[in-house]
């Protein structure tokens, strides 16, 4: 018996596909640097699931890079179209982040947090009332 589907998405070409079969357990915003280069914007929106809680379909290539912390992070995303689409890191080990554009619908999502406060352009505009952290985000607390 397959899980319910809490929310399903798909690159710009749709050659890469996704299913998440459970809420998000963290939401946030980015301004560090490199998510400002990989959206090519201000921030990135992300969701963060259980790693088992999402079935990719189609072939994503990846891109790691060096955290400010130490650690590594994974950036997944189209071979064919270039779509952003998923995101691991080595502090978060079986948690899989997805950029919140690649769902079909997104109107659940709401930041819980705003990470690299100190990168955010001036022109990105966040909601005043969400908890914002000058630096990265603190380990996720359960969503009830």
């Amino acid at each position: 018996m397959s899980e319910p589907i809490f929310a399903s998405g798909h690159c710009l070409c749709g050659a890469v596909q996704f299913t998440v079969s459970s809420a998000p357990i963290l939401t946030g915003q980015c301004h560090c640097d490199h998510c400002q280069r990989a959206s090519g914007t201000g921030h990135m929106s992300l969701a963060f699931f259980p790693e088992t809680k999402v079935q990719i379909t189609g072939n994503p290539q990846s891109y790691a890079s060096p955290t400010d912390t130490g650690g590594t992070n994974t950036r997944y995303f189209c071979p064919s179209c270039g779509s952003r689409l998923f995101g691991k890191t080595t502090m978060r080990p079986r948690v899989l982040g997805v950029a919140v554009g690649a769902f079909a619908k997104h109107d659940w999502f709401k930041p819980d947090r705003i990470v690299y406060n100190r990168n955010k352009p001036a022109w990105d505009f966040m909601d005043p009332n969400v908890p914002t952290f000058e630096e990265g985000s603190p380990p996720p607390s359960p969503k009830a």
